[in-house]
C-alpha cells in the first residue's frame, strides 16, 4: 500500500475555493483503479492547514496517475499555497493487527 499525503496552508480568504478544487481532484482519485480512498481534512488547530490524502493498492497504480489531468491539476493547486507544501509518499510493506502487540509483549510477561 502507498499513501500520498499533501499538507499545505491555504489563504484564509480562499479556503472554500481551495476545498472545492481539491474535491475535484479527490473525486478523480476515487474513480481511479487502485485507489482505496481519498480524503480532505483540516487539523484541529485550524491554522489554515489543509491535508489531502490518497491511499493506493500499490506504487504502480499511483505512478500511473502522475501524468493524468487530475494530477496536473493537483500540482497547480499546490502552487497556490501560502507556504511551500509538504508532500510525502509513504510506502507500507506490512500491516499487523492486535497480534503484533501480543507478540511484542510476550517477552515482558516472562521477565515481569
Amino acid at each position: 500500500m502507498v499513501q500520498f499525503l499533501v499538507r499545505l496552508i491555504v489563504p484564509k480568504d480562499g479556503v472554500h475555493e481551495q476545498v472545492q478544487a481539491f474535491r475535484t481532484v479527490l473525486w478523480g482519485a476515487q474513480q481511479a483503479r487502485g485507489c482505496r480512498f481519498a480524503q480532505i481534512c483540516f487539523p484541529a488547530d485550524d491554522d489554515g492547514q489543509l491535508e489531502y490524502v490518497e491511499e493506493w493498492d500499490d506504487e504502480a497504480e499511483l505512478r500511473k496517475q502522475f501524468g493524468s489531468e487530475r494530477f496536473v491539476h493537483l500540482l497547480a493547486l499546490l502552487e497556490l499555497a501560502a507556504k511551500p507544501p509538504i508532500i510525502e509518499f509513504r510506502v507500507f510493506t506490512a500491516t499487523y493487527g492486535l497480534e503484533y502487540v501480543t507478540a511484542g509483549r510476550a517477552p515482558l510477561a516472562l521477565n515481569g
